[in-house]
């Protein structure tokens, strides 16, 4: 049973999130020969505030 866990910021229409499940549960299914009803995927949304690329958080404002 293939598991696939994506962790994103917050902000993302839930239309574009559900699309995505959608196709990454096909191609895992696709490219692994893995029966669609086996393949799990789970989408984790972090706040901006709890999310850093460094020392800068997401929700820090843009350096100018």
């Amino acid at each position: 049973m293939p598991i696939v866990q994506i962790t994103l910021v917050e902000g993302r229409d839930d239309a574009l999130v559900e699309n995505c499940i959608r196709e990454v549960a096909r191609c895992v299914s696709e490219q692994l020969n893995a029966p669609i009803g086996s393949v799990r995927v789970m989408v984790s949304e972090l706040p901006p505030t709890r999310f850093a690329v460094g020392d800068r958080l997401k929700s820090d404002a843009p350096a100018s």
